[in-house]
């Protein structure tokens, strides 16, 4: 039907400028905090980008859920606002059968909300938690670079050094904070290079020209003294064993076998899953009885709601979750508890809706007979 044909082009259209939309702040977001991350030295800076394209996978599944349903919400909000649909509606179609061209609309993205819910989101994850891990786990003369500061691990020490110009191991002027014992101490430096040692895998940070003021903060006793070479050993201690990967990070068939052995936690992790994905299929269709709108509103409205009804839908499920860890909700109904309440609310709507329609054969009467449109009720 040229309607149907009419609002799929159009709802395509619209999907495809809002997913750029929300990938750009996806992305946007995701750089800003990694670039936090890495100058807080919680992050390599190298790897920023690999970072955020991993975190921008990870969320692309709720980011598609969102463009689903804004698209189907603006391209009927649009068609109320231009009573485009007043036409349609007129012309004798009825809301329930705006349900097919918004099914076929939603298809593609349930397949791909599945792909990337159960495959790549966990793969994007795991990728995301090596990286770190592998972070956390570098050396310290490794981890210290020019121009940034730097906590050690222990948190004891906090280190800084102005970029040289001649190699990477070399440093300008440098700032060292240490505590140790209860005393407080502050070394700086003119200059200083970083010197690792072949047996025992340590490393040395050598120092010249400087001074070291230390400070007890019991008896305010305060020392200082000036020196032409100082080293100070940087920790290169044992990689710790490799950290146990998260459920977000593991995969269909693990998640699968833990949930049957009883595990809360995959199993709140699978309903998640499962719930997301329907729940993804299931507000599209939402948003056919709620797009219908007064030509006299504002569209701004409609976008508004969207996006705190999709907010509230995701909370819901993250809450079904979370009931399930704690063992106060069971797996069985959690998984479908969201969708259910989504699809239930949408037949109400639609019912709804379609009882302020004035009913065909009300219309032609009224048309036949003008006189007697309106029906007086009989006296008592």
């Amino acid at each position: 039907m040229i309607a149907f044909k009419s609002f799929l082009q159009e709802v395509r259209g619209i999907a495809g400028a809002v997913f750029a939309v929300l990938l750009t702040i996806l992305v946007t977001s995701s750089l800003i905090r990694m670039l936090g991350a890495a100058a807080s030295d919680r992050a390599d800076s190298e790897l920023v980008v690999p970072l955020v394209a991993f975190a921008a996978l990870q969320a692309l599944p709720v980011v598609l859920a969102l463009t689903a349903y804004l698209s189907v919400l603006l391209a009927l909000t649009r068609a109320w606002k231009d009573s485009e649909m007043v036409v349609w509606m007129s012309s004798g179609l009825s809301l329930g059968q705006w349900l097919r061209p918004v099914a076929r609309f939603v298809w593609p993205f349930a397949l791909a909300m599945v792909a990337l819910t159960f495959f790549v989101s966990p793969w994007a994850q795991q990728q995301l938690d090596e990286t770190r891990l592998e972070f956390s786990q570098r050396p310290e003369d490794q981890r210290l670079d020019a121009g940034r500061f730097m906590e050690s691990r222990s948190g004891q020490i906090v280190f800084f050094g102005e970029m040289a110009s001649d190699t990477e191991k070399r440093l300008g002027l440098v700032f060292i904070r240490a505590q140790s014992a209860g005393q407080e101490s502050v070394i700086l430096a003119s200059k200083g290079e970083i010197q690792s040692q072949e047996e025992g895998g340590g490393a040395w940070l050598s120092l010249v020209q400087g001074t070291r003021s230390d400070f007890n903060p019991v008896d305010l006793e305060t020392r200082q003294l000036r020196f032409d070479s100082y080293r100070l050993f940087l920790d290169r201690s044992p990689v710790p064993e490799r950290a146990t990967p998260s459920l977000r990070a593991s995969g269909l068939v693990e998640i699968v076998g833990l949930a049957r052995q009883g595990d809360l936690a995959a199993m709140a992790e699978l309903s998640y899953r499962v719930g997301l994905c329907l729940m993804a299929l299931a507000m599209p269709f939402f948003a056919i009885p709620v797009a219908i709108t007064s030509p006299r509103l504002g569209r701004s409205l409609h976008l508004i709601f969207g996006v705190v009804s999709f907010m509230l839908a995701m909370n819901s499920v993250t809450l079904v979750q979370a009931l399930i860890v704690e063992g106060r909700l069971a797996m069985s109904v959690g998984w479908w508890l969201t969708p259910a309440a989504i699809g239930l609310l949408t037949a109400l709507l639609l019912w709804w809706r379609q009882q302020l329609r004035p009913n065909p054969l009300v219309q032609v009467v009224r048309a036949v007979f003008p006189g007697r449109s309106a029906v007086s009720k009989p006296s008592a």
